[in-house]
C-alpha cells in the first residue's frame, strides 16, 4: 500500500464501500476487474510495494496497524475496518483497531500465541468488548493466510486470483466468518447481547445463530 494509485481499487465512495460486510463482498465493488489485481492487493495487505515482495510469515500485527494507518489517512477501507457503522464512528473504529494490534502486537508479534487473558486485558487498555478484539484479530489472520496462499499459487506457477471474489473462494471465507467462528470458540460474548456486526439483533439470532 505504498501509493494512493495502489489503495484505488477500494474507492471511498459510499456507492463502493461495502467491503466484505456480510451481505456485499469486495467483488461487487466496481472497477475491480480492471486494475493489476494481485499486486495491488499485494501491496495492501503487506504495506510493501509489489517489486519489494513479501513473505506472509513476516506480517505482523504492527505492520497491519500500520498498513490500516495508512488506509484512513487515504479514505480507504472503511468499511473493512468499521462494517455498517455510521461515518461519524469511523475513525473511532479505526483507532481502535489499532490499539488492539499494537496492544497485542507487543505481546505477540504474531498473534499466533495469544491467551485469552490477552484479549481480555486489551479490551480493558483499549476500551472495548471482547468481541471487538475478536473480529479485529479475525481481519488480520484472514489477510495473512490469503496472502500465503496467493504466495503457494504464485510459486507453483498456478493461476493468481484476479478478483476478491476468487479469494474468497480461495479461503472458504471472509474476516466476517473468521470472526464469527473466533467468537463461538472463545465463549466470552452472551446469546443474548446485541451482535457485534451491527445487525442490532441479538447475538443467538445473527452471527452466533447454530
Amino acid at each position: 500500500m505504498a501509493s494512493r494509485q495502489a489503495l484505488h481499487i477500494f474507492t471511498p465512495s459510499r456507492r463502493a464501500m461495502h467491503i466484505l460486510t456480510p451481505s456485499r463482498g469486495i467483488a461487487s465493488t466496481p472497477h475491480l476487474s480492471s486494475f493489476g489485481w494481485f499486486d495491488k492487493i499485494k501491496s495492501t495487505i503487506t504495506g510493501k510495494k509489489p517489486e519489494e515482495g513479501s513473505e506472509a510469515s513476516s506480517f505482523t500485527l504492527i505492520q497491519f496497524a500500520d498498513t490500516m494507518e495508512k488506509a484512513r489517512k487515504l479514505g480507504t477501507f472503511k468499511n473493512f475496518v468499521a462494517g455498517r457503522a455510521s461515518e461519524a464512528t469511523v475513525v473511532n473504529a479505526f483507532e481502535k483497531h489499532s490499539a488492539v494490534l499494537r496492544y497485542l502486537g507487543a505481546i505477540d508479534p504474531t498473534g499466533e500465541k495469544l491467551r485469552n487473558t490477552d484479549k481480555i486485558n486489551a479490551t480493558k487498555h483499549c476500551n472495548c468488548t471482547i468481541a471487538e478484539v475478536e473480529h479485529i484479530l479475525a481481519k488480520y489472520t484472514w489477510a495473512k493466510e490469503a496472502q500465503k496462499k496467493i504466495e503457494k499459487l504464485k510459486e507453483e506457477g498456478k493461476p493468481l486470483p484476479k478478483s476478491f471474489n476468487e479469494v474468497q473462494s480461495l479461503m472458504g471465507s471472509t474476516p466476517v466468518d473468521v470472526g464469527r467462528t473466533n467468537l463461538a470458540k472463545s465463549g466470552q460474548i452472551s446469546r443474548n447481547a446485541l451482535c457485534p456486526c451491527g445487525s442490532k439483533k441479538r447475538y443467538k439470532r445473527c452471527c452466533g445463530a447454530s
